[in-house]
């Protein structure tokens, strides 16, 4: 099998996958408690995540691989899904899919040019998860 032929069947995988993940936030969007939603996700981005390694996009699987942990975190009840962590996911999705839009002569300089942001939202994933709002913000305590 040629390289050529090794990426386009990563634009073909990552498509599908890309798809799973659109619908998958958007519909966690309006029922942020629904556990199902989760593991469909999560192998979305673990796929995505093999595929990029295969043909070599470092940045996108780093970018893939923050999503896959994230959404174990949530899987796992270790963190809760807010507003502005799917926006997250949804940022890493659009890159995801403009990686996955570009021919194997301009994805190289697509990801060095995206370096810098691929790397600030797989931080941000990795990172503790954003308030919900002023909401859920605690008070500071009393002084004594």
């Amino acid at each position: 099998m040629s390289g050529f032929s090794l990426f386009e069947l990563f634009k073909t995988d990552a498509e599908g996958q890309l798809s799973v993940l659109n619908d998958g936030l958007l519909r966690l969007e309006r029922e942020p408690d629904d556990a199902t939603v989760v593991e469909p996700l999560m192998r979305a981005a673990h796929s995505i995540k093999g595929a990029a390694r295969i043909v070599g996009l470092d940045v996108i699987v780093q970018l893939a691989h923050a999503m896959e942990d994230c959404l174990v975190a949530v899987q796992r009840g270790q963190e809760k899904i807010v507003p502005a962590r799917i926006d997250q996911l949804l940022r890493g999705t659009d890159l995801l899919a403009q990686a996955a839009a570009l021919d194997e002569a301009t994805v190289a300089p697509w990801s060095e040019s995206h370096g810098a942001e691929i790397a600030e939202v797989a931080a941000a994933l990795r990172s503790a998860p954003p308030e919900q709002g002023p909401a859920s913000s605690a008070a500071p305590p009393a002084a004594t």
